[in-house]
């Protein structure tokens, strides 16, 4: 390998936290004798050490559990809670959206059937198997979603629930642009200063990800949140009214 070029590696290698490159790129370079040093994966104790003073810190910032939550709704909380102490925000925000379509059914197909204590299979077979748009319209139907808050519930789904559930890592990451990265040919040892939109490039979505996650997880959690209380109140107050109706 040419020394220049080796030299220019090794100064960026120390001035960056994150380098990539094209998996043949890496084999060329070991063939042409550059040594590579693999970091090793941080041990249990060490992750779980820095998992517990990320969730020490982000614990203050999550909503309460909700009370008098249906038992499948308040697992779902629950694993979406535990998503965030470890750091999994990828995986809380799909379950986010999770979250937010089983309220929908579950709190329309109750008001439906008229009350907890009923239970219809093939009905609720009906509701496990409709969409989360034909959820929202469904629930808007029953006077449990405003029509403000169903555009809302909408837009919800396009922008991040479903690029989420199908792991659409380029829309995830279309508004990220990795700046000043400094690039090098390895043929003429050039360097040249770009900035990469996420969008045009795998390996760079691949990088920014976790950080789009993490930026983004409260936001969606609280939005979850906000929908499941409102619906679940909407839900009481008419079943309260039905109640009362048979007692008058």
């Amino acid at each position: 390998m040419d020394d220049n070029i080796r030299t220019k590696l090794d100064q960026l290698a120390q001035e960056a936290d994150v380098m990539i490159a094209n998996p043949d790129d890496i084999e060329k370079l070991k063939n042409q004798g550059l040594r590579f040093q693999v970091v090793p994966s941080k041990i249990i104790d060490e992750l779980f050490q820095d998992r517990l003073r990320s969730a020490t810190h982000i614990a203050k910032h999550l909503p309460p559990l909700p009370e008098k939550l249906p038992p499948a709704m308040k697992s779902l909380y629950q694993e979406i809670r535990e998503c965030i102490f470890f750091g999994l925000y990828g995986a809380a925000i799909t379950l986010s959206g999770n979250l937010i379509e089983f309220a929908l059914k579950d709190t329309t197909y109750i008001k439906e059937i008229g009350g907890y204590q009923k239970y219809d299979e093939a009905k609720w077979d009906e509701f496990e198997s409709i969409n989360f748009g034909d959820a929202i319209n469904r629930a808007k139907r029953a006077g449990l979603v405003p029509s403000e808050m169903a555009k809302q519930l909408q837009s919800f789904r396009e922008d991040i629930r479903n690029p989420y559930s199908h792991y659409n890592i380029r829309k995830i990451t279309r508004d990220v642009i990795a700046g000043k990265v400094k690039r090098i040919n390895l043929s003429s040892g050039e360097i040249d200063e770009v900035d990469i939109p996420a969008k045009e490039s795998p390996m760079i979505q691949a990088q920014v990800k976790p950080w789009v996650d993490e930026q983004r997880v409260l936001n969606v959690f609280h939005f979850a949140d906000t929908i499941v209380k409102y619906l679940t109140k909407q839900l009481d107050e008419h079943l309260k009214k039905g109640r009362q109706a048979l007692t008058t």
